[in-house]
């Protein structure tokens, strides 16, 4: 389950395979991804990227495991986190 859906994936293909393809495809490091999520499905991407964020309203599990939650939920969320890309590339979480 993912939240309320139900996800059906090849054994072995997530988010974070798939991620990795491409990567490998442009030959850039997973260091260099800021990634966010909000559910089950979002585990193994978000531990794959240099930067892990989960919005305010993602499951306590995903939002323990990630390097900073948004003040902002959904789409806030995500707006928040493009703000502080664009202003400080993160420079006030030391990356």
């Amino acid at each position: 389950m993912n939240k309320d859906a139900v996800m059906v994936l090849p054994s072995g293909i997530n988010k974070a395979t798939g991620l990795a393809a491409a990567l490998d495809e442009m030959q850039l490091s997973p260091e260099n991804v800021v990634g966010i999520g909000d559910a089950e499905n979002d585990h193994d991407f978000l531990s794959f990227c240099g930067y892990s964020v989960a919005v305010a309203n993602a499951l306590p599990t995903l939002k323990e495991r990630v390097d900073f939650v948004t003040n902002g939920s959904r789409g806030d969320g995500v707006i928040e986190l493009i703000e502080k890309l664009t202003i400080s590339d993160l420079a006030e979480f030391g990356h």
